[in-house]
């Protein structure tokens, strides 16, 4: 029973794991792909408007004095910039699923070593 419900307990774990690893990490793709074009696009807007467009000068740069396409500039360079970050992220999701999974695993393991330590003795 209690190995039945070890395996049971791991593969729900997996299964959850990876289908919202999936999940997040298709969400986080297209979110990328989208901040990219739109950054592309305001970028434009940004130069036909003939405003500051340097994203170093933007970023320390009082946001009130800042117009909204610059705005949206800075925001959109930041969820570009940290997509590898997001994906990382994902990945721990995903391990700490899968070890949260084996945790009964290394319960049944540990009184394991530990009957077989007292039998020892």
């Amino acid at each position: 029973m209690n190995k039945k419900f070890n395996k049971h307990f791991f593969w729900l774990f997996a299964i959850i794991g990876f289908f919202l690893a999936i999940f997040l990490f298709v969400n986080e793709y297209f979110l990328n792909q989208i901040a990219t074009e739109r950054f592309n696009s305001e970028m434009k807007v940004c130069v036909e408007l003939s405003s500051e467009c340097n994203l170093d000068q933007l970023e320390n740069v009082d946001p009130t004095n800042l117009n909204a396409n610059q705005l949206k500039l800075i925001e959109l360079n930041t969820i570009i910039e940290n997509y590898e970050q997001y994906m990382i992220k994902v990945a721990q999701i995903f391990f700490a699923f899968i070890l949260i999974g084996l945790i009964p695993y290394l319960v049944a393991w540990t009184r394991l070593l530990i009957q077989m330590r007292k039998k020892k003795n």
